[in-house]
């Protein structure tokens, strides 16, 4: 398989992945999505939250623009508005990523925030944005089981997009 074939299917199986995540939040009560629940983040709402920061966040360093100006506030009351930028960022990382050529995708990108300093090639930073990204769908499922909901979690595992898609 092509470095350019990994990275397509791999943000095409990102944005599955979050649309059915999504999906299935957006059915949920949004007393539910904010209630506090043990986890890396407060509630559902808030993890939604930060993936959906984290992939602004990466989408712009990936397609080096600028990612000085990124708002990372958290942002009260607007769960369902959330969700939907959510799936927006997903579909739009899979367009952006989908585009590079392989020697785009082998080229060095120099991170230098204060939380991280590292030199990588680009396609091991859209690796990194789906894992971060599925870590944090896994968590979701796992406070929503805390919440006590049951039904209608969906499946994401990669392995599963490779069968349908």
């Amino acid at each position: 398989m092509s470095l350019v074939r990994l990275i397509t299917n791999y943000s095409a199986y990102n944005e599955w992945a979050t649309n059915e995540i999504v999906n299935w939040l957006a059915k949920l009560d949004t007393d539910l999505l904010s209630r506090k629940t043990p986890s890396s983040y407060p509630s559902l709402d808030f993890t939604v939250q930060h993936i959906l920061r984290a992939q602004t966040f990466w989408l712009a360093f990936i397609c080096e623009a600028d990612t000085s100006k990124l708002n990372w506030a958290v942002r009260e009351g607007e769960a369902k508005h959330i969700l939907a930028e959510l799936q927006g960022n997903s579909a739009e990382m899979k367009l952006r990523f989908a585009a590079f050529s392989e020697a785009d995708l082998l080229q060095q990108l120099n991170l230098n925030m204060p939380w991280a300093k590292n030199k990588l090639a680009r396609y091991e930073y859209i690796l990194h944005v789906v894992n971060h990204s599925s870590y944090h769908r896994g968590q979701l499922v796992s406070m929503a089981r805390n919440l006590g909901i049951e039904s209608g979690i969906p499946v994401t595992d990669y392995n599963i997009f490779n069968c349908i898609a």
